[in-house]
């Protein structure tokens, strides 16, 4: 297994799966009523603009969706966000801003692997016969030396985390791990659903 130390999206052509490798609530948490709720992308730098950009807008829309107040930080604070700012000064700020809950979403890791598919072999079915070399050539040539291939299969490890802001407390955490996304919108789209499906689940949210 080869990890990419330097972020780069690798769109896969193949099917595309989305799961939740591990889900975790604060048990002391019975219910929550959040009425306003931040939407951060964890993903700086130039080559993670259109990613942070993508999971920040499908989860304050699948967010709107479920009946919640919801909004992208980049649409409030630009792409630096809290660039410069302390644990306090963020904090202090989204409770300024009227902000009660935070989900954050983070790139942990992507790896790729490669796997050998194998040609397909065939054997002479009874009852064929050809008279012409050319016909007989191609039948089998086309069988016997069609050869195998490597797949690459891409992996995206991402975290999500959301915190009380009002008590500056987590109180949800998931990962979740896609295989060979057809695009980052879609990867985003998958991840989003994902999770706020686990949120649902875990009363977190309300369905």
């Amino acid at each position: 297994m080869l990890l990419i130390t330097s972020f780069a999206l690798i769109l896969g052509s193949g099917c595309t799966s989305t799961k939740i490798n591990h889900a975790w609530k604060d048990p002391s948490v019975q219910e929550t009523s959040f009425k306003n709720i931040i939407v951060i992308g964890i993903l700086e730098g130039k080559k993670k603009k259109g990613l942070r950009l993508s999971f920040e807008s499908h989860l304050t829309e699948d967010l709107k969706e479920a009946g919640y107040k919801a909004t992208a930080s980049t649409d409030v604070y630009g792409l630096k966000s809290f660039e410069g700012k302390s644990e306090d000064e963020i904090i202090e700020l989204l409770k300024k801003d009227g902000y009660d809950a935070a989900i954050t979403i983070a790139m942990l890791d992507v790896t790729r692997e490669q796997n050998y598919v194998r040609g397909q072999v065939d054997y002479w079915p009874g009852g064929i016969y050809f008279s012409r070399f050319g016909r007989y050539y191609s039948y089998w040539y086309n069988r016997v030396y069609t050869p195998g291939y490597y797949v690459t299969n891409t992996t995206y490890l991402v975290e999500g985390n959301l915190f009380d802001i009002q008590k500056d407390r987590l109180i949800f955490n998931a990962q979740t791990e896609t295989m060979d996304p057809a695009s980052i919108d879609n990867m985003a789209h998958r991840i989003s659903r994902s999770l706020i499906k686990s949120m649902k689940e875990k009363k977190i949210l309300r369905d």
